[in-house]
């Protein structure tokens, strides 16, 4: 797969999956927008970038934030011009059993799941609809199919992700846009290894990789997957 020219926006790319989709498009081409509330974490990713000779732009955004991120899509466009490929990858997770949780720990996934989501999309999609064409790939999680305790508020969040997409997907069609989801099990980044309870009895080995999905977005980001819209490809490791 080649992306020369294209220019990629990765939210949550300063570390684990959002790094290694960062990495993997700009390998092959893309110019890459490491995007992280840490401008720290995503210099660093960025800079593993340029020294192999990739095109990469690190910003601190918190996507959360109505001006945070038209403030950065206003930077991408003028450092890259318009975005091509949206990957919404930022998430936050906050876990509680639901009789325990404050309402601010409720909110707090879906402000970054949800309203960082919408958010960027909002603000990538005038220039996509003028160009009749544009990727969009949002990581959703096993925790909305199948249930985990203390995982209410994000699963809740991740599931309305996924109606989201669908919903997205229709408005857009007519534009030659394609928005798509990947449910993600179990994933050997370093929050899941320091997780217990998102790791107990699971090896490592076992798990999907962070390059698992790198492959996985940039094949729905490709021409090779024109005909997908609107899908939720799932991918779990071995463990299942």
């Amino acid at each position: 797969m080649d992306f020369t020219g294209k220019v990629v926006m990765i939210t949550g790319s300063g570390r684990g999956i959002g790094a290694e989709i960062a990495r993997n498009f700009a390998a092959r081409g893309a110019s890459v927008v490491v995007l992280s509330r840490t401008e720290a974490q995503s210099e660093k990713v960025a800079a593993s970038i340029t020294e192999k000779g990739g095109r990469a732009l690190a910003l601190a955004c918190d996507v959360s934030s109505e001006e945070d991120v038209r403030r950065t899509v206003a930077a991408v466009k003028a450092h890259f011009g318009p975005v091509d490929i949206l990957v919404n990858n930022a998430g936050v997770f906050r876990g509680a059993y639901m009789d325990e949780m404050s309402l601010e720990d409720w909110h707090t996934p879906f402000r970054t799941i949800l309203d960082g989501t919408f958010l960027c999309c909002r603000e990538v999609l005038g220039d996509m609809k003028a160009r009749k064409s544009g990727k969009i790939v949002n990581i959703a999680s096993a925790a909305a199919r199948f249930p985990f305790e203390t995982f209410g508020a994000y699963a809740a969040a991740k599931a309305g992700l996924l109606a989201y997409s669908m919903d997205l997907q229709e408005e857009v069609r007519a534009y030659g846009i394609n928005v798509n989801s990947i449910v993600l099990g179990l994933t050997n980044t370093a929050e899941v290894q320091n997780r217990e309870e998102l790791n107990s009895g699971v090896p490592r080995d076992k798990m999907l990789q962070p390059i698992d999905v790198a492959n996985a977005v940039m094949f729905l980001s490709s021409d090779m997957a024109r005909g997908m819209k609107a899908a939720a490809l799932e991918l779990y490791g071995d463990y299942v």
